[in-house]
Formats: C-alpha cells, sequence, structure tokens
C-alpha cells in the first residue's frame, strides 16, 4: 500500500470519527436541552409562550416545590423545566416537563399523580385527563399540563400543548416488568401504582415505621372496595426472606396488628386497626401482600388461585 492511499484511508476514517462525534455531541445536545421538548411557533395551534421557562435541578426541585418534592427524589429525579402558554382569548396553561432517572420512574410518578378517575387519553405512553389537568408519561419523562378552569376553551389548550411535547420525546415505552406480576381479572382500571421506597407505599397503605421494608421496587392494584394487592421485589429469594422475617417481628410485635387465626396458618395473616385482613406470600425474590376487609379475599389474593 503506497503512502498516499494508506493516507487517504486514515483521513477518511479521521472524517468518519468527527462526523460521528458531531453527531453525538448534537444528539447529547437536544438531550441534554429540556427546552427542546418545548413546543414552540405554531406548534401548539394558538397557543404560544407566555413569558420565559424556568428549569430546577436536582435538589432545587425543593425550591419550586414546597412540600412535595420528596416524593419525585425518591423515585429519581433529575430536573424540571416549565413553561406557560397562552392562547388569545386569554386563556392559560401551564406545563411541566420533568427528567426523571429512568422509564420506570417516570411511570412511577404518573401512577401516583393520577387519580384512576379521570379520562385516559392516546398521548405519551399512558395519559389521564382529569377536570383541568393532564398528565402523561414516556420514556422517563412525566408531563403536566394544567389550566386554571374546565372549560372547553381550557382543555382544548392541553390537549394543543400535549401533542407537540409527545411527539418531540422519541420512542416507546412500557410499564415495569413487575406489574404484570397483578392479576388482570378484577384490576381496577387506572389503579395501578408502582414505587421504590416508603413513601410511595405508605402513599397506599401504611406501614409507617416497619421494618423489612426495604424492597428494590413494588406495584399495588385494586381489585374491589379496601381490596388490594402489593408485591414488593427484594432481588433475591435470599433477600426477601430476611425482610419477610423483619417484617413479621414488627408486625407481631405491634399493638397496630393483631395475629388472626391459627399461628400456623399460612399464609400469614394478620388485622389492622381498621379491621381490614393482612395476607402475605413468597414468590422467588417477592413478598405479596394481600389487603380486605373479608379474610377470604385478603387470601384468595396472594394464594395459589392466583
Amino acid at each position: 500500500m503506497t503512502g498516499s492511499r494508506r493516507w487517504g484511508i486514515a483521513a477518511l476514517a479521521l472524517t468518519g470519527l468527527v462526523l460521528s462525534g458531531a453527531w453525538a455531541a448534537g444528539a447529547r445536545a437536544v438531550q441534554d436541552d429540556l427546552r427542546a421538548l418545548l413546543p414552540a411557533g405554531d406548534d401548539a395551534k394558538g397557543w404560544v409562550k407566555d413569558g420565559d421557562p424556568q428549569e430546577f435541578a436536582g435538589e432545587d426541585l425543593y425550591a419550586y416545590i414546597d412540600g412535595g418534592a420528596e416524593i419525585y427524589q425518591e423515585y429519581g429525579f433529575r430536573r424540571i423545566v416549565v413553561q406557560d402558554y397562552e392562547n388569545a382569548a386569554g386563556k392559560s396553561v401551564s406545563l411541566e416537563i420533568f427528567e426523571m432517572e429512568t422509564p420506570a420512574a417516570a411511570f412511577g410518578m404518573f401512577t401516583f399523580k393520577r387519580s384512576g378517575r379521570g379520562k385516559n387519553v392516546a398521548i405519551g405512553a399512558g395519559a389521564e385527563l382529569e377536570d383541568y389537568y393532564l398528565n402523561f408519561w414516556k420514556g422517563r419523562f412525566l408531563v403536566t399540563l394544567t389550566g386554571f378552569d374546565d372549560t372547553a376553551g381550557t382543555i382544548e389548550g392541553l390537549l394543543a400543548v400535549a401533542g407537540p411535547v409527545d411527539a418531540r420525546i422519541a420512542g416507546t415505552s412500557e410499564p415495569p416488568d413487575i406489574v404484570a406480576a397483578l392479576p388482570e381479572q378484577g384490576l381496577k382500571p387506572g389503579s395501578v401504582k408502582y414505587f421504590k421506597g416508603l413513601l410511595g407505599l405508605n402513599n397506599v397503605y401504611s406501614l409507617q415505621t416497619a421494618r423489612g421494608l426495604a424492597f428494590t421496587e413494588a406495584v399495588k392494584g385494586d381489585y374491589g372496595d379496601d381490596t388490594a394487592l402489593i408485591v414488593m421485589d427484594y432481588g433475591s429469594a435470599g433477600a426477601r426472606a430476611s425482610a419477610w422475617n423483619k417484617l413479621r417481628g414488627f408486625l407481631e410485635g405491634s399493638d397496630r396488628f393483631v395475629r388472626s387465626g391459627s399461628e400456623q396458618g399460612v399464609p400469614p395473616l394478620f388485622r389492622d386497626a381498621k379491621n381490614r385482613y393482612l395476607a402475605f406470600a413468597a414468590a422467588g425474590p417477592r413478598l405479596l401482600l394481600g389487603i380486605s376487609p373479608d379474610p377470604a379475599a385478603s387470601l384468595a389474593l396472594v394464594g395459589p388461585s392466583r
């Protein structure tokens, strides 16, 4: 191979590296700039920016959300951009785009914020519209839009602003695998809650300072009035067994819970201060907790029939 040919190949390789590096840098710039997800110009069909966007990252979230930032941090918060929009009729809509650490974190915050009583909307990987609030998630992003009344004009604005944001977030998303551990039969639509720690768990069923709750992830689904199944994943059967020993010791020593039925009962059954029965069962790395005013219903949720 001649020296000139070697130089030409090297130059082509260097050019390729430069171009690929420039492309990667450009992709990172878009990814790193949350403002790139904000609708601009005519994207939002008659809705334009009102003022400048605000951004908060990490611990600065506490300066933006007074008294509610802790749950975002538990799920895994990175940063947020906030932008207001208005239309010619004087209606206003506020847009918040939260970037979370993972898609699972975004899904979890979405399930935490939705009530399950709103209307499902075909936006993002899942969306709920209730009154003058619209929440949706996609990828590692949670998007919240807030109007200031529930008139048709405001609802149209929520959807008009949400559409371009959805289009700017690339890819598709699926809920975490643990969600599939909830049996579909009898599961109430919109009741699924995914959580990563005690703040999320205590929001759906309070075990307060109970030991043995250092799970890696958990999910809850409703199956009737005051009837729910919670699945907690500890990563391994050994970690789950250790956690269950601690949790059972706490329950048996607490004045808030009373062991119900035979001491040798399997699954173990406890009654709480509101006369709800808690049934527990192991499933590999996961601990199942059935809760219901009816002990038979609690046992059925965690029993072999599931």
